[in-house]
Parts: C-alpha cells; structure tokens; sequence
C-alpha cells in the first residue's frame, strides 16, 4: 500500500499540515489564506478518496487471481 500510494501519502501530509498552519482566530472569506484552506482540505478529501478506490481495486484484483 505505501509504495503505490506513497505520492498521495505526502499529499496527504501537506495538506493537514497547510491546515494546522491556518490561523482560526481570525477567519474571513475575504484573505486568499482561507481559500487556500479550503482548498487544502478538498485535496486532503479527493486524496482519501483516490487512496480508498486504488485499494479496492487491488484487493478485487487479488481476490480474482
């Protein structure tokens, strides 16, 4: 699982720590750091997501041969 997945791993990585980074004190729709959060955390969901398909057809893939 790592090896194939190792690029969406540190994507994965990124991204949380892009929305540790974030400052919730002050949050506004108006500053590009909140779309960049936003957009982090769709990356982080679309990267799950890509990890969670890869995997089922893998183990289909297996479970056939």
């Amino acid at each position: 699982m790592i090896k194939r997945n190792l690029g969406l791993i540190l994507v994965i990585i990124a991204m949380v720590l892009n929305i540790l980074n974030f400052g919730f004190s002050n949050m506004s729709t108006k500053p590009l750091s909140f779309w960049l959060f936003l957009g982090s955390i769709f990356v982080l969901i679309a990267a799950f997501i890509k990890i969670l398909i890869t995997e089922n057809k893998e183990n289909k893939k297996s479970r056939s041969d």
